[in-house]
């Protein structure tokens, strides 16, 4: 007889305990003490400023953000001396972040057209301007 047509053995009526139900498993109690914090706990211990995405990023912004990645790019030697870092989206801006983009990307390895990506940002580690997001109980 093949293994699929044998007879399960295991409900047969001379087995012991064939007539009551299965006994029920105890379920496992989860620990709350090991559950980790939600990812904006994380997020609020950063000192830099998150991603805020590649549409910000714009003719006529003008933003705090805008001002520390200036900064950032001053100090990385990325800045046209011809320009202030100042808080409004410029070409100036542009220009800045591709040559930044480019020392992170060389011969011409990926994005660097100006526009900050996820990758070249977190990279950059523009310090925290915006206020942190504040968790809700």
């Amino acid at each position: 007889m093949s293994r699929l047509n044998k007879p399960d053995t295991a409900n047969a009526p001379d087995t012991p305990g064939a007539d009551s139900p299965p006994e029920e498993t105890p379920a496992r109690p989860t620990p709350t003490a090991a559950t980790p914090e939600p990812a904006l706990e994380a997020d609020t211990a950063s000192p830099y400023e998150p991603y805020p995405g590649a549409g910000y990023f714009h003719g006529g912004r003008t933003s705090p953000i805008v001002h520390a990645m200036a900064r950032r790019l001053v100090q990385e030697g990325h800045w046209p001396s011809t320009q202030p870092a100042g808080p409004d989206w410029t070409n100036g801006h542009r220009k800045a972040f591709a040559a930044f983009q480019h020392t992170l990307r060389p011969k011409e390895g990926g994005d660097v057209s100006g526009i900050p990506d996820e990758v070249a940002w977190d990279r950059l580690q523009v310090p925290r301007v915006s206020p942190a997001p504040t968790r809700e109980n």
